[in-house]
């Protein structure tokens, strides 16, 4: 077990050991040799909001950094069987007591997400809402009705488009990683109306002097708890207080996931918008009091269904190539074009028809050359030899592999049909490209 423990004040960290791992609080950077930190450019980012946020979604932000830290600074690779590490966190925050009935809800729903055992402990005394700035550059957030979460993906920008052509009004969140933020701004500047974008950076910083660990599969906790706390906030804006949709805009295919091969099952594939983690995630929110609703409007729907039905299709035509999909994306910042979300990505074009003019890697523009290259053909065989499947007799099996399924006959029949719809694109387009 690795506890780590948090405080925001430097002086109130314990002496850091073998198992106990201190970490600074939304700190700039970690105070001493055997210390870590996180969440210095989030508080920035927090107070840039222009109106005082709210007190239980400010709570969830420095859970969600905690989680964060422990995903970050513990590497997988030491735990007993090389991946599900036992996590105890103890974190100060504004009002434990009022967090205590969704810690088992909280706990389950990162286990899901990461396949590691937590252990949450609140404390009280913990950091409280931050005073807005009054000066510099300050995220405006009148006139918005919604939150919608927007990578600089293909599917986050057509969220944007659908959402502005129905006349809603999005405040859009970001992650604000080295490279993303280009790709955000250029998509968000060239969208139809002008529309807000918060972008914070949990900037994880570590003095232990061993590997930390790269792979986060909590990344989409920490991502939805900044459109919670967003949307939250914006709640409190309304006279009548009324929830804020927080929009998470993923394509049922991806968001469900399922393993293209019997290696990928289980948590050893992301699990960033699984309907089921989703709906644990608005439990917690639930619980605490949280005034969001969380949806995602694409989840039965392809990726191609996606570019197909976008209602802006002036600016979808324009903007598609623009987006990122890719997930190696963030080693080299240029599309790998054959990992499975590439593969994903270029089915979606080959399905609408529209040219695909991305600028792959150039490793990756011949998926026939790709296919001869046996140190980089892995997830392109995976797809090939799951679209060679199709169609399958018990999809189901396939599906639920990846995370529990709706008991609701309607509903589930709905997820096993997106998740068949979204791999016949794909085994269309391998066959149109030979590879099948």
């Amino acid at each position: 077990m690795t506890d780590l423990i948090f405080n925001h004040e430097a002086g109130l960290l314990p002496t850091p050991s073998e198992s106990i791992i201190p970490v600074l609080m939304y700190g700039a950077s970690p105070p001493a040799v055997g210390t870590c930190s996180i969440g210095g450019p989030v508080r920035a980012a927090v107070r840039r909001l222009g109106a005082p946020v709210h007190r239980t979604g400010f709570d969830l932000l420095t859970i969600a950094m905690a989680v964060t830290a422990a995903d970050t600074f513990v590497d997988k690779a030491a735990a007993d069987d090389g991946w599900a590490r036992d996590l105890r966190l103890t974190i100060p925050i504004a009002d434990p007591k009022l967090w205590q009935p969704a810690l088992p809800l909280l706990e389950k729903a990162l286990h899901f997400l990461s396949g590691d055992i937590w252990s949450i402990n609140l404390l009280p005394e913990g950091p409280r809402q931050l005073k807005p700035q009054n000066r510099g550059h300050i995220t405006i957030m009148a006139g918005h009705d919604c939150v919608s979460l927007f990578s600089g993906g293909m599917d986050s920008g057509i969220g944007a488009l659908d959402l502005l052509a129905n006349g809603r009004r999005p405040l859009l969140i970001s992650h604000a990683y080295r490279g993303d933020s280009e790709k955000q701004i250029f998509v968000r500047d060239h969208l139809p109306v002008k529309v807000s974008r918060f972008a914070a950076l949990a900037h994880p910083v570590s003095l232990l002097g061993k590997p930390t660990d790269v792979q986060m599969r909590t990344r989409s906790f920490n991502f939805l708890a900044y459109g919670a706390l967003v949307g939250a906030t914006l709640a409190q804006l309304r006279v009548t207080g009324a929830p804020v949709e927080l929009f998470v805009p993923e394509n049922g295919l991806i968001a469900l996931n399922p393993p293209m091969t019997p290696r990928r099952i289980g948590s050893l594939s992301t699990r960033t918008t699984h309907p089921h983690f989703l709906g644990l995630f608005q439990q917690v929110l639930d619980a605490v009091g949280l005034p969001v609703r969380v949806t995602n409007p694409y989840s039965l729907k392809t990726k191609g269904e996606m570019l197909i039905e976008c209602v802006d299709q002036a600016n979808i035509n324009i903007l598609a190539v623009e987006t990122v999909s890719c997930g190696k994306w963030k080693r080299s910042h240029q599309q790998c074009g054959k990992c499975v979300p590439c593969i994903i990505r270029r089915a979606s074009f080959h399905a609408a028809g529209m040219p695909d003019t991305t600028n792959y890697h150039a490793k990756g523009k011949d998926l026939t050359a790709v296919i001869r290259d046996a140190k980089g053909r892995d997830d392109l065989m995976a797809m090939i030899l799951a679209a060679r499947k199709l169609p399958m007799e018990n999809i189901a099996k396939w599906v639920s592999q990846a995370g529990p399924l709706p008991f609701q006959r309607e509903a589930r029949d709905q997820l096993l049909g997106v998740a068949g719809r979204g791999m016949e694109e794909v085994k269309a387009y391998l066959e149109n490209q030979g590879l099948i």
